[in-house]
């Protein structure tokens, strides 16, 4: 999504739509978000990705090598099998012949690059949420179009209804300004279930390491604010619940955006973004197989919650009927 509308910068040179404020806005086609990313890095805040991770989210420059592109055929691949067997009608027996081999030529690619000694499981597990995040996204944008313009054949990104289905539907959960992460390295994104070091100044961001606090603070002093008081913390992201293993997050509240729903006739099933941008799935495996008042757009927060790997090769929270006490959705 590109344009030409008018734009401003911040002291960190990241952009936004002059009119809104936003890094990405539908109604001045502008997504700055790639671009912010670099900025960040460029001036501190946090630590430059490496080459993998530049490469998986789109990076602005750099050429993928052997495996990067490997691990996105790959992805890419999982992600058509997937959208296939959505399709009604069906496709031939042929197409699906020809998109699984094209699963296997990448798959077999990846294991000859990892006996060479590459990593490759990061590219592989970094590509996969690349095509999962837009595959969720778009899916979700459709269903939300479809919902609102019956028998419409065909939907366009980009103006004020498109903005406010984004809003709606897609955006990660907002979280109020001036809390705390105690579980993540602001500067190399390293999560863990214990808490860090936090900033003795302000208490609302926290470092893994002595080091990593030494290189972020030439750009963390320009918005250092000093506070008495600790911060409330910010709701746990899916990899802070993942970090626990399949255990009881006991350190705070998941909190997530419904965005595509996926249920079929056996349980609710729901696309979710957390609060930094990450998808995951939510399954009902309730009494009813249905998680109270959820739907498309509703903020799911769950407190205790724990990380399930599913039978599918996804993964996410699996929610049943002892832990509905811990649930609370919220809708728009």
């Amino acid at each position: 999504m590109t344009g030409s509308t008018a734009t401003i910068q911040d002291e960190f040179r990241r952009c936004f739509c002059k009119e809104h404020r936003r890094d990405i806005c539908h109604e001045c086609r502008t997504d700055f978000r790639m671009t912010n990313a670099v900025m960040e890095e460029e001036a501190g805040l946090r630590k430059k990705r490496t080459p993998t991770e530049e490469a998986a989210s789109g990076g602005l420059a750099k050429e993928a090598d052997a495996t990067e592109e490997a691990a996105s055929d790959y992805a890419m691949a999982v992600r058509a099998l997937r959208g296939m067997e959505r399709m009604s009608p069906r496709p031939t027996a042929e197409a699906f012949e020809q998109t699984q081999e094209w699963r296997k030529r990448s798959e077999a690619k990846l294991a000859e690059l990892k006996a060479q000694g590459e990593d490759v499981e990061t590219a592989k597990k970094l590509a996969l949420d690349k095509e999962l995040q837009s595959d969720n996204e778009l899916q979700a944008f459709s269903q939300e179009m479809i919902r609102r313009h019956p028998g419409q054949r065909e939907i366009a990104l980009g103006g004020t209804e498109s903005q406010k289905i984004y809003e709606q539907i897609i955006q990660p959960p907002k979280t109020k300004q001036g809390r705390g992460d105690p579980y993540t390295c602001s500067y190399c994104d390293k999560v863990d279930t214990q808490k860090m070091m936090c900033c003795s100044r302000c208490k609302t961001v926290s470092y893994c390491s002595k080091e990593c606090q030494t290189k972020a603070w030439p750009a963390h002093k320009k918005l250092c604010a000093p506070k008495e008081a600790e911060p409330k913390n910010l709701p746990l992201t899916w990899a802070q619940v993942e970090a626990h293993q399949g255990r009881p997050a006991t350190n705070g509240t998941l909190e997530v955006r419904l965005m595509l729903d996926e249920s079929s006739g056996v349980r609710q099933v729901f696309g979710c973004k957390d609060r930094v941008g990450v998808v995951r799935r939510v399954a009902a495996y309730t009494q009813n197989r249905t998680i109270p008042d959820a739907r498309p757009g509703s903020i799911l927060r769950w407190k205790n919650p724990r990380f399930h790997f599913f039978m599918d090769g996804s993964s996410g929270a699996r929610i049943e009927e002892g832990d509905l006490k811990d649930v609370t959705v919220k809708n728009p």
